[in-house]
């Protein structure tokens, strides 16, 4: 079975990857979440500090095996449901949804 990945700094989403055996799709988010991630790790103080790496993380769940359609799917979903202002409040929070 694959697994489907969502690399997230804190509670941010950055990355989705989808890997079965040897196999995988990956693809970062929008850049509007690099710089949100940017953004919340200034905010609390953890910008370029062992803190902000140890702040990664991966949310990883079992999924079907068409790779490239569940990567599409998800990227899409996380896209659409991460609005402006749902990623301002992030910011705002440095990262941790309240």
């Amino acid at each position: 079975m694959a697994k489907l990945t969502i690399v997230m700094w804190r509670d941010i989403p950055a990355q989705v990857i989808v890997k079965q055996g040897r196999n995988s799709a990956k693809r970062p988010l929008e850049e509007r979440f690099e710089k949100a991630v940017d953004k919340a790790a200034m905010r609390a103080g953890l910008y370029g500090s062992d803190g902000y790496l140890s702040e990664w993380r991966r949310d990883t769940t079992a999924c079907g095996d068409d790779l490239e359609a569940i990567l599409e799917t998800t990227v899409n979903q996380i896209q659409t449901d991460y609005t402006e202002e749902r990623l301002a409040v992030l910011i705002a929070a440095g990262g941790i949804a309240e």
